[in-house]
């Protein structure tokens, strides 16, 4: 009974399903293939919500879109600036406004206290500043909705640019300017855009640590003020509200916002780089594999060519199963990664590209074919099912722009703001429907230009199956970072010199006399404590050194478990839970130099320097002695080493290093106190690590050896 009782409720529960769908039971065609009558609307077509648009007195533009699906009030608002119009000297200051616009309070409500009020609302408000415009976004529950508006008003209108958010901002680009030559895709994209732009170009230039030590304050509050007005903005809103009341709340505290009336210049558009074939190699040792990319200057999404481009490109290495995938990848096996890109953007022209990632030893014959590939494109037709599969996977894709009704508000207001025929959205299917093979072969025989491609590859260029040369003339591309300026120091008198080793000798003398002047080998051992992001971090370290070049340095921690570090003259390494790599090799040279900063070792050592006395600085209330070590000179390498003129120890060492975390380089302060005696030496034992004056690791020093037992083992790399 409990079976035929579970059979027949199943049954009864299909005969609903089918009622549901609406076919006739009688209908026994329908009953077999019922997914024949489903009526599905044509893929990629793009329905424009009902919004109004509304302009205020005082220029401000404003579209509104009612939507009570969710109790929420979300929007956008638009700012006609950019990284486009900064001075060269200062890049990177359009971000950092754009950041701190938000970060950095208001005169009314302060950085922290703005981040709480928004937590506790469950709310936020974010802001930004690209190459070509500038953003703010918020969200709020609709029963906030009037301190919701107030609070955006106030970020737009009364910005602090709290100095100390100024500087979290602007270390954490320093961070990123350390790290821009991690990855081997952001080093090809980057060089590319340089060589199709011009290094110049607003465009492609880099954020270096000297534009953002040229960034101040002031820099900020007049980047601010030459562009943030309200008839030099737009602004979305959408969600739970009714329209006529919002547009009254926009106008009560956006209403009274003075005009700036300022003439803006246009984007740079025009590249200053001349269009030519051009190879450019840089020299990555520390990676066995080559990114490449080749390709020249594209074109902006309203220029008539862009829909055959769009249409060419994916047939070309727009998607997977195109013909760069099936030729470099598929067949030949050349490619780990590889595709093209159509040169198409919105509010400048892009850079029409065709990129590959493949191992080192077949970097020319992977260029060559992927050349062969391009250049096929503009000497035949493609076939009818090329054409269509390609049409058909871009209006399909298209269909993810347009899923909700803000995506399509924010898409019209971004139009406008960049100028597009208001119809633009409308017929864009129409269009690429519209694209044949004809339309295809013509826009890449005018569009693409192999003759003038920049071609930039990096990788280990010794293990290349070739130097490129085949392709064009070979320029060598340095990649490398500039570092920042350090201090300037006197020149050197013979009196300056004669007094810092007077200086030196008294110091080697109250730390250990001849112990260190005989010293070849170090080890100490203590417990160290990272401050990390406001955590805090403890580990075990040990260090041991064989001077001038070879150290050892264990870091013990329960949340990273065992890391090592080893250089020695011809090899340097490290070793954690992924693995063992090899450091890079400007790392690997830093590492070495760093061997001989040791100040124990420059203490019994310095008349192996050049030094100097320079003027007595204060350290923790005492007007210290301060000598100057030129560690290596042709390196800019130095050691600032500041004694206690009664007793002749140690307070401070000062240099140029890495952030341990960002790698961005900076000032180094490490003090020390607390002094004990330890193998006949005397050692601070508290030591303090500052850079840039934020506080970095605290280290107790626990036990330390002079000239221990050296075992060899110990620097030999294990196998990977």
């Amino acid at each position: 009974m409990r079976a035929e009782t579970i059979l027949r409720r199943s049954l009864l529960g299909v005969c609903a399903l089918v009622l549901a769908l609406g076919f006739a039971v009688g209908d026994a065609s329908a009953a077999k293939k019922p997914w024949e009558n489903f009526k599905f609307p044509e893929l990629g077509e793009v329905h424009v919500p009902d919004f109004e648009r509304h302009v205020l007195d005082n220029g401000l533009i404003v579209y509104l879109l009612q939507d009570s699906t969710w109790p929420l009030v979300e929007g956008q608002v638009l700012v006609r600036t950019g990284a486009a119009f900064e001075p060269a000297s200062k890049v990177g200051l359009a971000s950092i406004t754009g950041d701190v616009l938000r970060t950095g309070g208001t005169t009314t409500v302060p950085a922290d206290e703005l981040d709480e009020e928004l937590e506790r609302m469950g709310a936020y408000i974010e802001s930004g500043i690209g190459d070509t415009s500038g953003t703010l976004r918020f969200s709020f529950l609709s029963q906030d909705l009037g301190r919701g508006l107030d609070l955006v008003s106030d970020v737009l209108r009364h910005p602090a640019f709290d100095q100390e958010k100024i500087d979290v901002a602007v270390e954490g680009m320093r961070a990123s300017v350390a790290r821009r030559n991690d990855d081997l895709n952001g080093i090809v994209s980057r060089e590319l855009q340089r060589a199709v732009w011009g290094k110049e170009h607003p465009y492609a230039r880099n954020v270096e640590y000297a534009t953002l030590d040229a960034i101040t304050r002031d820099d900020l509050v007049g980047f601010y003020e030459y562009f943030y007005h309200p008839d030099n903005m737009m602004m979305a809103v959408w969600g739970d509200f009714d329209t006529d009341e919002m547009l009254a709340k926009i106008q009560k505290v956006f209403g009274d916002w003075p005009a700036g009336n300022v003439e803006l210049p246009p984007f740079p558009n025009e590249p200053q780089q001349e269009q030519v074939r051009r190879v450019l190699v840089a020299d990555k040792t520390d990676v066995n594999q080559t990114r490449f990319a080749l390709g020249h200057i594209g074109m902006r999404a309203d220029d008539p060519d862009y829909y055959a481009m769009s249409v060419g490109n994916r047939v070309l290495g727009g998607g997977f199963g195109d013909r760069l995938f099936n030729e470099v990848r598929s067949k030949r096996g050349l490619a780990y990664n590889v595709g093209s890109s159509a040169g198409v953007d919105f509010a400048r022209p892009g850079v029409f590209q065709a990129y590959c990632a493949t191992k080192s030893e077949t970097t020319q014959e992977a260029l060559g074919v992927v050349l062969e590939t391009v250049e096929a494109m503009r000497e035949e037709k493609v076939d009818e099912q090329e054409l269509n599969d390609a049409k058909e996977a871009i209006l399909n894709s298209n269909v993810f722009n347009y899923v909700t009704k803000e995506q399509v508000l924010t898409r019209k207001m971004t139009l406008e703001y960049l100028g597009y025929p208001e119809d633009f959205l409308e017929s864009y299917n129409e269009k690429i429907r519209a694209v044949d093979s004809d339309a295809v072969l013509d826009v890449m025989k005018r569009r693409v230009h192999p003759d003038r491609f920049a071609i930039v590859a990096v990788g280990k260029t010794e293990d290349w199956d070739g130097d490129l040369t085949e392709f064009g003339p070979v320029e060598e591309l340095d990649i490398s970072i500039p570092e920042p300026e350090g201090p300037e120091f006197p020149a050197p008198t013979d009196e300056a010199v004669e007094k810092g080793r007077a200086v030196l000798a008294a110091a080697q003398k109250a730390h250990g006399g001849s112990r260190l002047a005989g010293m070849t080998a170090l080890r100490r051992k203590g417990q160290a404590t990272f401050k990390v992001q406001g955590m805090e971090l403890n580990a075990e370290i040990s260090s041991t050194i064989v001077f001038p070049d070879r150290s050892r340095q264990v870091i013990q921690s329960p949340m990273f478990g065992e890391l090592i570090q080893v250089v020695d003259r011809d090899t340097a390494w490290a070793q954690s839970a992924q693995g063992v790599q090899d450091l890079p090799s400007s790392q690997a040279e830093e590492s070495r130099l760093d061997i001989v900063t040791e100040p124990l070792y420059l203490l019994g050592h310095y008349d192996a320097f050049p030094v100097q006395l320079l003027e007595s600085e204060e350290v923790e209330g005492v007007q210290a002695d301060v000598v100057l070590v030129w560690v290596d000179d042709q390196n800019d390498k130095w050691e600032k080493l500041y004694f206690d003129p009664q007793t002749h120890l140690l307070l401070k060492t000062q240099s140029k290093g890495k952030h341990p975390f960002t790698q961005a380089p900076g000032i180094q302060d490490n003090l020390m106190r607390d002094y004990a005696a330890f193998d006949g030496v005397q050692v601070a034992r508290t030591e303090v690590l500052y850079h840039d004056g934020e506080e970095l690791i605290d280290i107790e020093t626990v036990s330390l050896e002079i000239d221990p037992k050296i075992d060899d083992a110990d620097f030999a790399k294990p196998a990977s």
